[in-house]
């Protein structure tokens, strides 16, 4: 069984706030390069179904800014996310899966929908908020990870980063673009805001 992400984010259109990543997650899978328009279709039949399901929640307004695009880059993963754009792409090799394409679906979906209701609280990508919008959306069994069959990327960790408070270590491929702190201890001791105190710092560099 493959343990492969089936989402990645690009944080690079945020504001100045960003969901730090628990120490705890780790990252198979590089986010996909920003890619030509020639390489990305557009599918309106599955923008509908989508934007049905944020009508449903009661999510009107993000029903206008919805897209969802077959992203032929796509290779390990299964889909992406980009938030705030409220962007969904998915893998054309979804199609050979019966009932992935949904599926992949309202995991992307879940993950823009539990951005967008914590609002500028800090978050982790697969957290109790993902996990409530899976259930709202009919998938309340839904798992981090894809067993899908797809090519697998393998990528080199060089990079550790430890928590100053609990110890706890996570491997990157690249340093972190922003201050990043450990969510354990940031949801244990400061109500989930950031706290430089459990600020990751790099143990072993390149």
């Amino acid at each position: 069984m493959l343990g492969l992400s089936q989402l990645s984010f690009d944080f690079s259109a945020l504001p100045k706030w960003v969901p730090f990543i628990s120490v705890r997650e780790s990252t198979p899978d590089a986010p996909p390069e920003l890619v030509p328009e020639a390489e990305m279709t557009r599918d309106e039949a599955l923008e509908i179904q989508a934007k049905g399901w944020l009508e449903q929640l009661g999510l009107t307004g993000m029903m206008k800014v919805l897209t969802v695009e077959w992203n032929s880059r796509l290779r390990s993963t299964a889909g992406y996310a980009r938030h705030p754009k409220w962007a969904i792409e998915l893998n054309p090799r979804l199609r050979e899966f019966d009932g992935q394409v949904e599926r992949t679906l309202k995991h992307e979906l879940a993950h823009l929908i539990a951005y967008h209701r914590s609002g500028r609280r800090r978050i982790e990508p697969h957290g109790v908020e993902w996990r409530q919008a899976c259930a709202d959306l009919g998938i309340p069994d839904e798992r981090a990870c894809h067993t899908l069959p797809l090519p697998r990327k393998t990528v080199t960790r060089s990079l550790a980063y430890v928590c100053p408070g609990c110890q706890s270590v996570v491997k990157r491929v690249r340093k972190f673009r922003r201050p990043t702190a450990c969510s354990a201890c940031c949801n244990m001791h400061s109500g989930g805001k950031f706290d430089s105190r459990f600020k990751l710092r790099l143990v072993q560099p390149s």
